[in-house]
């Protein structure tokens, strides 16, 4: 499982991925978490292009901040893309 960690959680992040292994989940499920400075995408991506590349590589968006109005909010797309095969 790959984890997509929005640019304002990662220091959550750490702490997250401090409990995941400290309880042992790292045994079972391999989870990689990357940021949006590791897959060179910049901070201020809107959210279509942010679910587009989580979608596209299969990651789970962590995320607290992005928008819920607009045309482009995850918020709007989730609403008008979300298909079974998609995660969360």
């Amino acid at each position: 499982m790959i984890c997509l960690i929005d640019h304002n959680l990662k220091g959550h992040a750490l702490v997250f991925f401090g409990a995941i292994a400290s309880q042992g989940w790292l045994d079972i499920v391999a989870i990689q978490f990357v940021t949006f400075d590791e897959l060179d995408l910049p901070t201020d991506s809107d959210d279509r292009v942010v679910w587009r590349l989580a979608q596209k590589n299969q990651m789970v968006l962590l995320t607290a901040n992005r928008s819920m109005k607009g045309k482009d909010s995850l918020e709007q797309v989730c609403m008008r893309k979300v298909q079974k095969s998609h995660c969360p």
